[in-house]
């Protein structure tokens, strides 16, 4: 989902580009999810793929809120967004986010530069 990041700093064609590539991409995990039915990749507790993928959960928010744009429709990606949801309110993830506003900040003056 690095395009989603590209999308966020480009216009045009090459945003356009970039959109289509993080949607794509958010299918193949809406797939992966949908076929293993469960709260997490590989089952009802976290494992490495999520730890390994769960940053999506926290920074494609964000990056949607500075670009003023909309990736993840959760009518579009109900499994992914359920996995969001179950991997942010986890404890041991919710404790150690960074502030989601400070975020914010950060990416605007990045997505400038």
């Amino acid at each position: 989902l690095e395009a989603a990041w590209i999308g966020l700093c480009s216009q045009g064609d090459e945003k356009e580009r970039a959109m289509k590539l993080s949607i794509e991409a958010l299918e193949k995990i809406e797939g992966e999810l949908k076929a293993k039915g469960k709260k997490f990749f590989g089952g009802e507790t976290i494992g490495y793929l999520d730890l390994a993928v769960g940053w999506i959960s926290y920074w494609l928010p964000v990056w949607e809120e500075v670009g003023s744009v909309k990736i993840l429709d959760p009518q579009n990606f109900p499994a992914t967004s359920a996995w969001m949801n179950n991997f942010l309110s986890h404890p041991v993830i919710k404790d150690n986010l960074p502030p989601r506003d400070k975020m914010i900040v950060y990416f605007q003056k990045r997505s400038k530069a």
